[in-house]
């Protein structure tokens, strides 16, 4: 797969494997929700955007989304950020939550975050956001086996680029449509319907 170029200034690691995941950005502050909302889709990325917990709920409830950038210290509440990683770890589990956090954040509520299931943690303005965006990549790397691209469902192990899969010893050849479908399903955070499928091209 052919990338398309780099932003200027963005200088990421951004492998073909994880370009159109769509990525859900949690943040209160309008002008940061729209610079992150740019830049990943300048990646490759599919955003949603939500202001809100309750918004935030909405999409991970009606959308497929492969990762989260999440603002820790939202405006609803002090806790608002901290419940919202809490029911995201109960709802999607295996979800890539990346915790953003204002400079005041101290480091009882970094250990917090992490105690409640964070995956990664920065602190605005203390990193490059090219630093951000890259762990956003290895995390949704990661969400697979820890090879670029491949993914294990408890004894499955998926392998997309070469349209493969083995069940324990047993190699399993699969059809390009067989592939996409199994691709689809992986990378999203909830159940999918049929109409996701054939909104996804997948069935007509």
């Amino acid at each position: 797969m052919r990338l398309p170029p780099l932003p200027p200034g963005l200088e990421v690691y951004r492998p073909a494997d994880v370009l159109g995941s769509s990525v859900l950005v949690v943040e209160d502050e309008a002008a940061m929700l729209q610079q992150l909302r740019i830049d990943l889709h300048d990646l490759g990325y599919r955003p949603s955007v939500a202001a809100t917990v309750l918004e935030a709920h909405n999409v991970l409830e009606n959308e497929r989304v492969a990762a989260v950038l999440l603002d820790l210290v939202l405006d609803e509440h002090e806790d608002s950020g901290f419940e919202l990683l809490t029911w995201i770890r109960q709802h999607h589990p295996g979800l890539p939550v990346i915790v953003l956090s204002a400079a005041q954040v101290n480091s009882a509520s970094i250990r917090r975050a992490y105690e409640l299931g964070a995956s990664s943690y920065f602190v605005k303005g203390n990193v490059p956001m090219a630093h951000i965006y890259s762990d956003l990549a290895a995390r949704l790397v990661e969400r697979g086996t820890g090879r670029p691209g491949t993914y294990r469902f408890g004894r499955l192990e998926f392998d997309p680029t070469r349209r493969s899969a083995k069940l324990g010893e047993r190699d399993v050849r699969l059809t390009q449509q067989q592939a996409a479908v199994i691709l689809f399903l992986a990378q999203g955070s909830k159940p999918a319907t049929a109409r996701d499928l054939i909104e996804a091209g997948l069935f007509r």
